[in-house]
């Protein structure tokens, strides 16, 4: 798939205007790391992961139609307290999405977020963190495009807008063993979004 095929085309304000969603993502571990990054958000080379279901973040996203023409507007709360020094990433986030989903500057946001696990862990919070709020804003999209999706395709947008949050964040969309990166040797492997390692792997990998 093309970053053309991401762009959502039309949406219905009237249809939901209010509400929230929450989503519960997995952070997860490199086997083989990927070692830096083009821009916007392309890896130098193919990375593989597996998924660490004990290690998530749940995040709530709530929404509200914008009274105003300068929508976009979030506040964000980590663990019930409030955490400004957390918006210039989630900023810069949705300023690299909206193109693909562009009802973000018709609403205001405030996003809550708790993880299983203690920040600055050495886990990666960023990967779950910016896979939940990817699939909360796709959760959005579902309900205002009006148009029949797939699950096939809402995880690969997900894990397409959660990439430019954070690179990480688009190997913990699915579970279990998932490849980021275009490998000649692995079919369906993408820059653009992580894949489930399609081939067979030992059953001592399965958990």
């Amino acid at each position: 798939m093309a970053e053309t095929d991401f762009i959502l085309q039309a949406y219905n304000l009237e249809k939901n205007s209010k509400g929230s969603i929450t989503w519960k993502t997995p952070s997860n571990i490199a086997l083989v790391k990927y070692w830096g990054k083009q821009e916007p958000q392309i890896p130098e080379n193919t990375s593989i992961s597996f998924t660490l279901d004990a290690c998530f973040t749940l995040t709530t996203l709530e929404y509200s139609k914008s009274k105003s023409n300068q929508g976009g507007n979030f506040e964000v709360y980590f663990e019930g307290e409030k955490k400004d020094d957390f918006k210039p990433k989630i900023q810069k986030f949705f300023e690299r999405i909206e193109q693909y989903v562009p009802f973000l500057k018709d609403f205001d946001f405030v996003i809550k977020s708790r993880n299983s696990f203690p920040h600055s862990s050495g886990i990666a919070s960023s990967a779950s963190g910016m896979s939940a709020l990817a699939l909360c804003i796709m959760s959005l999209e579902r309900l205002l495009s009006g148009v029949e999706m797939t699950d096939k395709y809402f995880n690969k947008k997900a894990s397409f807008l959660a990439r430019l949050g954070s690179g990480s964040a688009c190997r913990s969309i699915e579970g279990e063993l998932i490849v980021w990166g275009k490998h000649n040797e692995i079919k369906g492997s993408s820059n653009l979004f992580g894949l489930k390692f399609p081939y067979k792997i030992h059953s001592n990998f399965h958990n």
